[in-house]
């Protein structure tokens, strides 16, 4: 037979609970190599199972935050392409979601006499100098001139790793 490894499933208690388990399998083998039987060891991983699913439910609902906020909230990654971008700046710029993702904010969507400004910004922002209150035009999909005023970020990895940066605004 073969060994399983990492297999999570529930079992419940007499008492009605239920608790996660992660189980590891081996088979147990005679001198022959015939499999006789299973060797299994177990882990209740029941406390790691909630903290993961609170972490999902927290994350999802920061996301509906940023989805519905009353005030564009974007987001770009170390190479300046767009990877978050909220309802409001859609209603705004006329751009969907789908439009903008993965495309470069500053060489796209800023007029020409404002990108070296801010592109400064964002580079600030991803260097964990943040700025507020920055004002600058982007363009929306039928070439009308916005004024948007901006707070920029720094966005981290689970290390605290600069990634990107949010603009709020």
């Amino acid at each position: 037979g073969k060994g399983t490894a990492n297999f999570e499933f529930p079992i419940f208690t007499k008492d009605k609970r239920r608790i996660e388990v992660l189980l590891n399998a081996t088979p147990r083998c005679n001198v022959k190599g015939e499999a006789i039987g299973v060797l299994g060891v177990g882990q209740d991983i029941t406390e790691r199972k909630k903290v993961e699913m609170e972490k999902t439910r927290v994350a999802q609902e920061l996301q509906t935050f940023i989805d519905t906020a009353n005030a564009p909230i974007f987001g770009i990654d170390e190479n300046g392409l767009v990877n978050e971008w909220n309802n409001k700046s859609v209603e705004i710029t006329g751009y969907s979601k789908e439009e903008v993702m993965g495309k470069s904010l500053v060489d796209v969507y800023i007029s020409e006499d404002f990108r070296e400004s801010v592109k400064s910004v964002f580079d600030d922002a991803f260097n964990f100098k943040f700025t507020a209150n920055f004002e600058f035009p982007i363009f929306t999909k039928d070439q009308q001139r916005v004024e948007v005023m901006m707070n920029a970020t720094t966005r981290c990895n689970v290390k605290g790793e600069a990634i990107g940066v949010l603009g709020v605004g």
